[in-house]
Formats: structure tokens, sequence, C-alpha cells
């Protein structure tokens, strides 16, 4: 049977001692199932301050919801309850920084993420929840019509240099930082010198190998719609927006940086996301 696990999963700047969530239909304090063409409704309880789930047959979502989720067959849907905030939805999978923006008072917004985070605009401040699905189907690939065609995007060498300057590009969205996070020409320099080749990492060395990406291998220009001049970092951006969205650079590569460096006793870096794991769903 194909079916949605909605979860509670915190408060945007979350505060450790802020209210959890509660289930108002019971079982599990903060998680909610619904089934194929089910419908669940979050809201926000100004009272006890905190965010629930109830079933739609409950009742009408009335003034305090924020939006109701809806499962279909190999996707779900979102309706934002909300007469005046959007919401959206990122994909917690490919680290492209993908999303999904739904305006206020849309109906029915077909979500194509399987493991996806709900971003509602709540009194609270921002309400933060997770929607995981069941595995999603792929054709065999005897069953495709381009199964003997080789990928049309550009073939990048994984042995060559210029693919771990682009992997220190792409680090930060790959490990669940904002899409608009690319490093500095300096940072991915400081990045790649923790390696045995860090005599090789010169800031010159960096932006040619920048410009080949941009220029020669990818050829972003057009697709970005920029041009030479106005802003300096274009090309930083426009290259890896391109790999993030084509899959070309996934977070497998991550291995071919060196390890993160340690950090002193004075310093407090923000904890790094753990893997994403689907909870088991009930058959």
């Amino acid at each position: 049977m194909w079916s949605l696990m909605l979860q509670f999963s915190g408060w945007w700047g979350e505060d450790p001692a802020g209210p959890t969530l509660q289930n108002t239909a019971g079982g599990r304090p903060n998680r909610c199932e619904i089934g194929e063409d089910g419908s669940a409704v979050i809201r926000y309880d100004a009272d006890r301050d905190i965010l629930a789930f109830a079933p739609v047959d409950a009742g009408e979502p009335g003034p305090a919801g924020a939006a109701v989720v809806t499962a279909r067959r190999g996707h779900w849907c979102l309706t934002n309850l909300h007469a005046e905030d959007s919401c959206f939805v990122e994909n917690m999978e490919g680290g492209g920084g993908e999303f999904v923006k739904v305006p206020p008072r849309r109906r029915d917004t077909p979500i194509p993420f399987e493991l996806a985070r709900l971003v509602l605009a709540v009194p609270r401040g921002t309400g933060l929840v997770s929607i995981f699905g069941p595995e999603p189907p792929y054709l065999a690939a005897a069953d495709t019509a381009l199964s003997d065609r080789v990928t049309n995007w550009p073939r990048l060498d994984e042995q060559a240099l210029y693919f771990r300057v682009l992997v220190a590009l792409c680090e930060p969205q790959l490990r669940g930082g904002p899409p608009g996070a690319v490093p500095t020409v300096g940072e991915v320099i400081a990045r790649l010198g923790a390696g045995r080749r860090s005599a090789e990492m010169t800031r010159a060395a960096v932006n040619h190998h920048i410009a080949y990406l941009a220029n020669e291998k990818l050829r972003v220009a057009e697709w970005a719609g920029l041009t030479e001049g106005g802003r300096s970092y274009w090309k930083r951006e426009a290259i890896v927006a391109m790999v993030l969205r084509a899959g070309l650079v996934c977070e497998r590569h991550l291995r071919l940086l060196p390890p993160p460096r340690r950090v002193t006793a004075g310093q407090r870096p923000a904890p790094a996301p753990g893997p994403v794991r689907r909870p088991r769903l009930r058959r």
C-alpha cells in the first residue's frame, strides 16, 4: 500500500527548550501516517504553542490550519491554508537545492519529492515537517527507448584536478547548506590545501579550473543567461547550479576531498547533517 509518513522535525532556529509536536489523533507523539488518497491537516495550536497533525475527516481545517498533505499514487499534494503566507517544500535528496513554492490558498499542488521538508510560516516562527514517501519506481533499462545511448551531459573526468575544484565548490550544498552557498576562491584553496597536492592549489590555478569549467567544459554562460562583467563570481554560481541540478556531482564525490580540518575549542561549528533515513512504513 502506498503511504506517506509525516514527522515534525523542529522549528527554524530550533530552541532546545521549545515544545514538541503532539498528535491529536493518538499514536506516536511526533508522527502521522496517511495512506493512498488520505489526507492530514497540519495545525498550529496557539494555546499550547505546538504543531499538531489531524486527519481531514476530523473536521474542517479551520483558521488555525497551516497546510493539508494528501497522498496520491506516486506523488503527494500540498494545500496551503494560509491567506497571505507562502510555504515551500525542499528536496532532502540530491543536494541540488530543489524546492517547490506553494502560494497562499493554492490547492493540491503536486510535489515530486519522495523525501522532503515542508517549511511553514506559523505564529511560533517557522515550523518544519519532514515527509517520507516510499521508494520511487523506475523503468527497467530494457524498457526505455534510450537505453543504448550514452549521456548527453558533458563527461567529467573524476580523476582530474578541475573535478576536485568542482566538488569543493559544491560541498556546502551537498552537506545541506542553503542553495546560494558557494565558496569563494580563497575558501576553495583553504579546503583543498589540506590534501597532499596543496602546492598546486594557487589562486591562479583555481581560477583557471573555474574558467575552464564555465567556458569550455560546461558552457554555462548561455544556460545561466549571464555574460562576462557585472558580478565576478557568476561563473562559480552558475557551474554549481548546473552540475547539481544535472546530477553530475553528488554526495559520493565528497570522498575526493581531504577530510575536514578539526575545529579548535574556541570555534562553534554547525553540526554536520546526518544521513537521510526513511522510516519503515506499515503495510
